[in-house]
């Protein structure tokens, strides 16, 4: 995908996650210069989790997805046994804990989902930057504190 239309596209994501929205849902954000969009999900008033969605070949390509600290240093492990996407086994290629539903690269990079393409469900609004982050905070909501 040409770059500009990657920035483009990028932007208008971007622009979609309004301050109400942000405010409500105590999502602070990091970072918003393309490639890179870093949001920090906050429980009891802190920020517990962040996420880094790095970007390049939006939409093309899904975002890759590190899960960060607190203080934005990509987590190495996670706690075993947790439900939903949070995967805490180390994936093929980056060797990390990563986000393992439809919509991250991870997730349609690794063996297992190789048939799930990307293509197939872009268009959806769930799958926009504002719906994978959405979905990845409604998980993170169910991890207990």
């Amino acid at each position: 995908m040409l770059e500009l239309a990657s920035r483009a596209l990028f932007a208008q994501g971007v622009g979609a996650l309004d301050d109400t929205l942000l405010k409500m849902r105590e999502w602070q954000v990091f970072a918003k210069d393309y490639p890179l969009l870093e949001v920090g999900f906050r429980r009891q008033g802190t920020i517990c989790i962040r996420v880094r969605l790095r970007c390049d070949d939006w939409n093309e390509l899904p975002p890759s997805i590190d899960i960060c600290d607190a203080q934005g240093t990509p987590v190495a492990s996670m706690p075993q046994n947790l439900s939903g996407i949070l995967n805490s086994s180390a994936h093929p290629q980056t060797g990390k804990p990563f986000i393992c539903m439809r919509g991250s690269r991870e997730y349609h990079t690794h063996p297992s989902h190789s048939a799930d393409a990307w293509d197939a469900i872009k268009s959806n609004d769930a799958f926009t930057l504002g719906g994978i982050l959405t979905q990845i905070w409604r998980a993170w909501l169910k991890v207990p504190a």
